[in-house]
């Protein structure tokens, strides 16, 4: 079976992958869980509300665009904003693991995928499942992900997981470097989870790291 997962993955990258955004300048790494219709749409990961309300929290309320488009456009004029040169972008997976970014056809074709890529995100305090297809499935996201994370191990950089999500994998992933720091208990920042006070530490952490990128 898992070479059809694989398959299936692979040509559902080649209408809806969103890449990883990362520039030799990189200094502060989001990781975060996959792209949805924005990120789609757009190209670059958090392009919709979640990376709106990264931006009000790293810039200040007057930053109403998302980070993802944030960082496109910086990134498109080419000018010198260095607090945008210092952040990169990186989802544990690179296709969406929700089905409504697919069209219909897709969602058909490579159901057998988009089931089990739910059940992932469901259950993202399971580090494994008595359902091996569910194992294979996971270990398929573990292994791209791996790959995307070694090519950063010379990279001098702090790493901000976000979300338990991305906080499993990248304990899954169990990759290291001495150049890395890692801020940890960061939440996704959906549903508005950065302004809540039982994470204001950790997420001063990452405004911190921001600043002294």
């Amino acid at each position: 079976m898992e070479k059809n997962y694989e398959e299936e993955y692979n040509e559902l990258a080649e209408r809806y992958c969103v890449d990883t955004f990362i520039s030799p300048a990189s200094r502060l790494i989001f990781i975060l869980e996959s792209p949805h219709i924005a990120e789609v749409k757009y190209g670059v990961p958090v392009a919709g509300s979640s990376g709106a309300t990264m931006a009000k929290k790293l810039f200040g309320q007057e930053y109403n665009k998302p980070l993802g488009l944030l960082l496109k456009k910086h990134d498109e004029d080419e000018k010198n904003r260095p607090s945008l040169d210092a952040i990169g972008l990186l989802n544990v997976c690179n296709i969406p693991m929700q089905k409504r970014p697919y069209k219909q056809e897709d969602i058909e074709n490579a159901s057998a995928l988009l089931d089990r890529f739910e059940v992932i995100r469901k259950y993202n305090h399971k580090d494994s499942f008595k359902d091996e297809e569910l194992n294979t499935v996971q270990s398929l996201i573990l292994s791209k992900f791996r790959e995307r994370l070694n090519k950063l191990t010379d990279t001098k950089a702090t790493f901000v997981p976000c979300g338990r999500f991305a906080q499993k994998f990248f304990r899954l992933a169990d990759i290291s470097s001495e150049k890395w720091t890692i801020i940890e208990d960061v939440p996704h920042p959906s549903y508005n989870s950065w302004s809540r006070e039982r994470y204001q530490e950790p997420v001063s952490n990452v405004i911190e790291a921001l600043k002294t990128s």
